[in-house]
């Protein structure tokens, strides 16, 4: 088990709604700082919210551009050698007409997983507005785990990963949402104490540098209406294991970066739309799948950089953000054991 100190070094934002970049020939407008010498223990692809579905486009969200958006992110992250991908939930949205539900899932998972390499899910609200989880589950690969599993952790090169589901009510008995049931709204959110337990242990288990993916946000007051409503008992337990780097979540599609207590919390933005008029913010009005789709490429770094007396190592964590997804670069001081 290692301890973080809650220190950040060398912060670097920049937000992609002032000037977008993609990874083509201008890709050197995602890195604009260089990275400094170590070893790279992970590299990985994230999207969120892509919420594919035929009803019709609005001025904020486009559905229409959503499979060629995630073509284009697969196809980026297969040309970058990404060790894995993963999608943070909402992958699908409400259909319209008599569109099969079971076709609109196969139709994105499709092309989600023509990536090359290991792919794998979060589970949003939305994912459970045309099916139910005993349709839904099957659908979706995770690689390596079990079918059916909606919480799980693996690991990559020097990195564990956590996957955690919040799609709970709030009330007792904190029932799972599922469809077509309508006990459950958008704004319900909680880690029920089974799955408390189980990441206790998980992170318990394992003495790699931590990150973790949910689709609901940790961070800010439990009463905000994006937010898991018993997350201070999830980062209770981030904090007293002293591995986590890094939280990674979607549902707030405007975005947010985030540092509490050593760890970093990344909402990223969503690639349907950022909750704004998209003629705000693109000459093509969302549509284009190059310029108009957010997603990242992470990169952690364990840097040559050791304090011997005290035992620290620093690690960077570099965000490279595509389109109108912000680009993040900062350092976290480890207390190696």
């Amino acid at each position: 088990m290692r301890k973080i100190a809650a220190i950040a070094l060398s912060l670097f934002l920049w937000t992609g709604l002032a000037s977008a970049g993609t990874f083509g020939h201008d890709r050197h407008h995602l890195h604009p700082q260089p990275a400094k010498k170590g070893h790279m223990i992970a590299r990985f692809g994230i999207i969120t919210d892509i919420h594919y579905t035929n009803k019709a486009d609005s001025t904020s969200r486009k559905y229409s551009a959503g499979l060629a958006k995630t073509e284009y992110f697969v196809d980026v992250m297969n040309r970058e050698n990404a060790d894995f991908v993963i999608e943070l939930g909402d992958f699908v949205d409400t259909l319209a007409d008599d569109k099969d539900p079971i076709v609109n899932l196969s139709e994105i998972e499709s092309v989600f997983t023509r990536f090359e390499g290991p792919q794998y899910h979060v589970l949003g609200n939305h994912d459970f507005d045309n099916m139910s989880r005993a349709d839904l589950l099957p659908r979706l690969e995770n690689t390596g785990i079990p079918t059916g599993k909606t919480y799980y952790s693996f690991d990559s090169n020097d990195i564990h990963c956590i996957v955690l589901d919040a799609d709970y009510t709030v009330a007792e008995p904190h029932l799972p949402f599922d469809y077509p049931n309508t006990f459950w709204n958008w704004k319900d959110a909680w880690i029920p104490q089974e799955e408390l337990d189980w990441l206790e242990n998980d992170l318990a288990d394992s003495n790699l540098p931590t990150i973790v993916f949910t689709h609901q946000l940790m961070h800010r007051d439990t009463t905000e209406d994006h937010t898991i409503k018993n997350a201070d008992a999830v980062m209770a337990l981030f904090e007293a294991d002293g591995q986590v780097l890094a939280v990674f979540s979607g549902h707030d599609h405007r975005g947010e970066v985030a540092f509490r207590n050593g760890i970093h919390y990344f909402v990223l933005e969503g690639n349907v739309g950022m909750s704004l008029d998209w003629s705000e913010v693109s000459p093509t009005e969302g549509l284009d799948p190059v310029t108009d789709s957010p997603f990242t490429l992470v990169e952690i770094r364990k840097l040559n950089e050791v304090d011997t007396f005290n035992g620290l190592q620093t690690y960077q964590v570099k965000l490279n953000g595509n389109a109108q997804q912000y680009t993040f670069q900062d350092q976290l001081i480890i207390v190696e054991p």
